[in-house]
Order: C-alpha cells, then sequence, then structure tokens
C-alpha cells in the first residue's frame, strides 16, 4: 500500500513521493493507512484539489481521524488566509499541527512559484533531515535544536535538557562516523547452523563463549559469571562420544578444525 499511495501523492503534485480519478480514494487510502507522513499531505490536496468530503466522511470507517485531519487543515487554512469551505467536522487531535503546517507550507510554496533547483534542494533536503532527526531525537530535542541553530533563545531549563540529553547523542554521532560507513557497506555473515548448534549446547552446559571440536574431543569456552563479561571463563573438554544427540552431532562436524568464537 505505501508504494502506491507515494505513486499517487507524486502525481497529485505531492513533492514526497496518477492520475486518479478519484482523489477521494487516495485521501480514503492515506486515512486508513494511518502513516503519519501520508496524513501530511492531506491539507495540500485538499488545498490543490476540489474533493467531496462529505462524501469522504460518509464512506471511511476513520472518521474521527479525517475529522481531526480536517480541523487542521481549518486551521491552516485561516493562518494562511486561504479562502476555500471545509465540512464542518471538528475532532479534537494529538497529531502534531507544526508538522502539518510546515509540510503543507513546503508544499505550497513549491506550487506557487517558479524555484530554482537548488531551492528546490532545500525544501526536500530540510524534510529529510527532519525525517532522520526524528530517528533519533525527541520531538522537544529537535525544537531545542532549530531553536539553537536559528541562535534563538531557549530556557535554562531546556539548555540543561539540551545539555544533559541532546549533546551526548550529538558527540555519539560525532565520534561513531568512521564505524558507521564502514559498518553501512558491510554484509554480515549468516550462520544459522552455528547459533542453532550454540543454543543447543548452552542448553545442556550453559553460557558459551566458543566452541573447538578436533580430534573427537569438543572444547567448550563457558562463562562462568553472564553478569561480568569480563570474569574468568572455563574451559570443557567433552568427548564427542558422550554426546548422544545426533542433530548436535551433525552440526558439529560442518565445523570440525574451526574455533568458533561468540565474544
Amino acid at each position: 500500500m505505501a508504494i502506491a499511495i507515494e505513486k499517487e501523492l507524486a502525481e497529485s503534485g505531492y513533492k514526497m513521493i496518477g492520475l486518479q480519478e478519484s482523489k477521494e480514494e487516495l485521501l480514503s487510502a492515506i486515512l486508513n493507512s494511518g502513516n503519519i507522513r501520508y496524513l501530511k499531505a492531506i491539507p495540500f490536496l485538499l488545498y490543490n484539489y476540489p474533493i467531496n468530503l462529505d462524501l469522504l466522511y460518509l464512506r471511511t470507517d476513520k472518521k474521527k481521524l479525517l475529522g481531526q485531519v480536517i480541523s487542521i487543515t481549518r486551521k491552516i487554512f485561516e493562518e494562511e488566509r486561504i479562502d476555500k469551505q471545509l465540512p464542518n467536522i471538528y475532532e479534537e487531535s494529538n497529531l502534531d499541527y507544526n508538522d502539518f503546517k510546515q509540510e503543507f507550507q513546503m508544499q505550497k510554496s513549491s506550487l506557487d512559484k517558479p524555484q530554482l533547483m537548488t531551492e528546490k534542494q532545500k525544501i526536500y533536503g530540510e524534510r529529510d533531515l527532519q525525517m532522520w532527526l526524528s530517528k533519533i531525537f525527541t520531538k522537544k530535542e529537535r525544537w531545542i535544536m532549530r531553536r539553537i541553530l536559528e541562535e534563538k533563545s531557549v530556557s535554562r531549563t531546556d539548555y540543561e535538557y539540551y545539555s544533559r540529553k541532546t549533546k551526548k547523542k550529538l558527540d555519539s554521532i560525532l565520534n561513531l562516523q568512521d564505524i558507521a560507513r564502514t559498518l553501512y557497506h558491510k554484509s554480515p555473515n549468516v550462520d544459522e547452523d552455528l547459533f542453532k548448534l550454540k543454543k543447543m549446547l548452552e542448553e545442556k552446559y550453559g553460557p558459551i563463549r566458543s566452541i573447538y571440536l578436533q580430534n573427537r574431543c569438543l572444547l567448550l569456552t563457558l562463562t562462568t559469571d553472564e553478569k561480568h563479561e569480563n570474569s574468568s571463563p572455563r574451559i570443557m573438554a567433552i568427548e564427542l562420544k558422550t554426546i548422544k544427540n545426533p542433530e548436535i552431532l551433525s552440526l558439529l562436524q560442518e565445523y570440525e578444525g574451526e574455533k568458533q568464537e561468540f565474544t
């Protein structure tokens, strides 16, 4: 559904993401998805197209959500001095009004005037930035960060919150850039059999740090204290003939002569 909605939004002039005969069907799909990214497109669609909201309201099962978005859209239109009639549907909402308004303003700005490529990139870049920031920082943190970036004043409480929480995240981001770049381009070596073997052995012998099979003898390095990673390990030697589980024996053969470590 997400891909279809994004395609329709793109073809409706919404720069995120058809001409579809019925924009009511598009709005219905957005409401059913419940995805906040798509919900924020609705005020712009209502501004840009004649949409039969009364018909949509009668047909949708998401009446409360539609009412909330209409209430937000009405407030946006009032503040932007847009003369467009909306149904007399009102619902109190916990949706972030400022997020909806910012998205609407970016899309309307793109529609209202020709823009250079750099201006478009700035708009899209700002939206992408907010999306990535939202994955790491809370709404309050993002608000404080924006205030600081724009050299606007903040309260002492907000600054202490920023210093105590946000700045530590920023320090981590700065210091993890190299490892993040390296990890991003690496593909993990997935070995289900190895970790299945580890789990089966741990059920009998406890937490394992390493497995080594050689000359019909299984050497296990066991963790003596799970709460302390640096605790001294214990070595257990097990003769292969004492292991009766055929599945464990079969899996062990795959790793004979190779030490497998899990630390």
